[in-house]
């Protein structure tokens, strides 16, 4: 399997130069075609914003373009948060939207000003929020945008980005997060960072998969998904439904290193059907203390990731 993706990597390479070896990079992370599909409709938007600035507008509003279609759209922000192309909603064009949040008061376009405000003249990032998808139902739904700063000829930053309706979990999602949230605990100690991870809105939560906390003791200290439970947790003996205790197998595993992946068998959530659970676990340590930083999910797909 390596050699055949080398090889493709060799091939794009040669075809388009290092935009091409750049492109495929950014893609070979992701396991779902719709996924790669979004980023390379988005880095291809990109592209020509950086080629003809704010007249490639004009072209991201034809229907039936690809660019505008029925299955993708593009959305066109500058750093101030106000919006500059949207082709769904015009009136939102030219207004300050940098205060506006979803259903869960998650600032959705301050989120997306955020990827601009990073060095690289190419940053990428998602996000996901709750939106209202009025043309299927009226109740929010789980959306996830890939943004992509753009510069253009004279100089203006834009962030341009495109966005799916409950769209798969990616592994990189997950591990992205929960990375994330392990440098946050750093940064900010214990109780600051707790007090935003315990945070449904928190950005760093995927979808409804929630990042979750537990100390040394194997007592659960962050846990959105039941913001209302009291009572703490102890979840040392922990087993699957085919009796792996998995908490045991956490703590061996990082004895000697500081992240690793776990499948576990757990019933789907919303029904009872049994569901192979990937779980992506940091250990991060401060102040003297010792956290597990997790989130799992299911994969759209049989678990044959490594």
């Amino acid at each position: 399997m390596k050699t055949i993706i080398s090889g493709v990597a060799v091939l794009l390479f040669l075809a388009g130069g290092v935009a091409g070896a750049r492109d495929w990079d950014k893609l070979s992370g992701y396991m779902y075609e719709d996924t790669r599909e979004l980023v390379a409709l988005v880095e291809d938007a990109a592209a020509v914003i950086e080629q003809k600035g704010a007249a490639a507008f004009g072209e991201f509003g034809v229907k039936n373009s690809k660019w505008f279609n029925g299955r993708h759209y593009l959305f066109v922000y500058d750093l101030d948060g106000t919006c500059r192309f949207h082709p769904i909603e015009p009136a939102l064009v030219g207004q300050d939207l940098l205060k506006f949040k979803d259903f869960d008061k998650r600032p959705v376009i301050a989120l997306i000003t955020a990827v601009g405000k990073s060095p690289e003249p190419d940053a990428g990032g998602w996000i996901f929020y709750l939106w209202e998808d009025s043309w299927k139902s009226p109740v929010p739904r789980w959306k996830s945008s890939y943004v992509r700063k753009a510069i253009a000829p004279d100089g203006a930053v834009y962030l341009v980005g495109s966005g799916l309706y409950n769209m798969k979990i990616e592994r990189v999602f997950v591990q992205d997060r929960v990375d994330k949230a392990a440098a946050l605990i750093l940064a900010k100690g214990r109780d600051a960072a707790f007090a935003e991870l315990r945070d449904r809105a928190c950005p760093l939560h995927v979808l409804d998969t929630y990042i979750t906390v537990a100390d040394s003791r194997a007592d659960v200290v962050v846990d959105p998904s039941f913001p209302m439970l009291a009572k703490k947790r102890n979840i040392a003996n922990f087993h699957d439904m085919t009796g792996r205790f998995i908490t045991r197998e956490i703590s061996d595993g990082l004895k000697d290193k500081d992240s690793l992946w776990l499948v576990y068998s757990w019933p789907k959530e919303g029904g009872n059907r049994l569901a192979r659970h990937m779980l992506y676990v940091r250990k991060v340590t401060t102040g003297g203390e010792t956290f597990f930083v997790s989130a799992d999910f299911v994969p759209a797909t049989p678990v044959w990731m490594k």
